[in-house]
């Protein structure tokens, strides 16, 4: 059974699809949330050579970042990384700490740990952002270099 808070949800998500004269959004089971870039991007792939991860991790290089890649996984039944931890981590020249978590071009999502990881960088003053590519990295590392 529904909670009125629930319907009051449903309710306000089927008037403004109407409303924008676009087909409702539904969130996921799993608690994630669509991604999408705040400037145009190209969609390339999230990772391999030349993805999203590649060229962005190599911009922060050419402007002398100190970052890593990180990865995270399952291999041979064991687990590796940080859950829900960005792909690139990071400092910035003034010593806080940021990771980003790569999303393809036209968008993505961003899961339920990805969420909690985020607010727990950000609430310790670190820089958490979602990029799409190297337009939008550019765009949210221009006040902080």
């Amino acid at each position: 059974m529904e909670s009125k808070k629930q319907k009051l949800a449903e309710a306000h998500t089927l008037y403004t699809a109407k409303k924008a004269g676009t087909k409702p959004r539904r969130g996921t089971k799993d608690g994630s949330i669509p991604t999408h870039p705040v400037v145009p991007c190209p969609d390339l792939p999230e990772e391999g050579k030349d993805g999203v991860k590649d060229v962005c991790y190599k911009w922060l290089i050419a402007r002398r970042f100190l970052c890593n890649k990180h990865a995270c996984g399952k291999k041979d039944g064991r687990l590796y990384g940080i859950k829900g931890s960005g792909d690139i981590h990071g400092y910035l020249h003034d010593g806080r700490g940021f990771e980003i978590e790569c999303k393809r071009g036209r968008g993505g999502y961003q899961q339920k740990n990805q969420q909690e990881r985020m607010n727990a960088v950000r609430k310790t003053g670190g820089v958490y952002a979602v990029i799409h590519g190297v337009p939008e990295l550019e765009y949210y590392f221009e006040g902080l270099i």
